[in-house]
């Protein structure tokens, strides 16, 4: 099947409050997951975004998921 949209989706963080490297740091430390910065791709456009790789193997994937919905 052709490819329509990127393994890289594009996810709004402003919820949360908190800039994005900070709340990437927070993932990283809490739930040992590794976002992009949506500022990586517009330095005022992308702060408030975070990018997941989900290139990789369905149950990598719902590790990394169950992982970020489990922390609080």
């Amino acid at each position: 099947m052709p490819l329509e949209g990127t393994y890289l989706p594009w996810i709004d963080i402003t919820a949360t409050g908190m800039p994005s490297q900070v709340y990437a740091d927070y993932l990283l430390r809490e739930a040992k997951v590794w976002v992009n910065l949506g500022t990586m791709y517009g330095p005022q456009s992308g702060e408030g975004y975070i990018r997941l790789n989900i290139a990789c193997p369905k149950p990598l994937l719902m590790e990394a998921l169950k992982r970020i919905s489990g922390i609080r």
